[in-house]
């Protein structure tokens, strides 16, 4: 597989929708893919960075969703549903990460009173937040950071569907779909995970929703970079 910049005809491509570029990956146009994972790219790492907690699991968690997609494109009946599809798979990736991470620390508890103290792996380097955003200064990052913080101290149960309807904007039936509940119980989790973050944060921190796990530029390139190369190896 190859990257697409060099293509002419790409402004033609990304005008296609999700269905026609999985049947055009499917018969052969296997470089098309990279469209697929730069249309889906936020809104899958906003799903496994709010069910997971930090950045390097989601971003894993990010990639192997795109490989097992992949291989799995002609499981995609279609036309319609391919964002619903694309979110169950990423969302049971990050499921069973999170189950595998329970299962280790029961069985080899963290020895974190010995150990030195090691930097959160949630956090960005200054130069991949802040890159490409100039107008954003240290209060905005602030905030962002304490927002980002605020949902991940939500419930698990209520998490994973506020941040599918809230951050990653999937509708209620796309987020009901992905975590295999009811409509009306995914309305009612995001109603009380709405209700949670306001005993926390006053209207000006809801307001930077939009920003919070920001997941764009050189981020972007170097997922679909790393995607490509697993990829490529897999299929030669």
């Amino acid at each position: 597989m190859t990257l697409l910049a060099e293509r002419h005809d790409r402004p033609a491509l990304e005008r296609l929708s999700d269905a026609e570029l999985v049947h055009r990956i499917c018969a052969g146009e296997s470089a098309l893919f990279e469209l697929i994972m730069r249309r889906h790219n936020r809104g899958l790492f906003r799903l496994a960075r709010g069910i997971l907690g930090n950045d390097a699991d989601a971003e894993d968690v990010l990639q192997d969703t795109y490989v097992n997609a992949f291989f799995k494109l002609t499981q995609f009946r279609g036309p319609d549903g391919f964002a619903s599809w694309l979110y169950r798979i990423a969302t049971n990736e990050a499921l069973m990460r999170r189950r595998r991470q329970r299962r280790l620390q029961l069985i080899a508890p963290r020895a974190a009173d010995a150990a030195p103290s090691a930097e959160p792996e949630s956090e960005m380097a200054p130069d991949e937040r802040s890159a490409g955003h100039p107008e954003s200064d240290l209060y905005a990052l602030q905030l962002q950071g304490l927002l980002e913080r605020a949902v991940d101290s939500l419930p698990d149960v209520y998490r994973a569907a506020f941040v599918m309807r809230e951050i990653a904007e999937l509708s209620v039936a796309e987020t009901a779909e992905s975590l295999g509940i009811g409509e009306a119980t995914v309305k009612t989790r995001v109603h009380r995970a709405r209700r949670l973050l306001q005993q926390q944060l006053s209207d000006e921190l809801r307001t930077t929703l939009g920003e919070v796990y920001r997941f764009d530029g050189a981020r972007c390139d170097r997922i679909i970079a790393r995607v490509i190369e697993r990829l490529a190896d897999s299929l030669r």
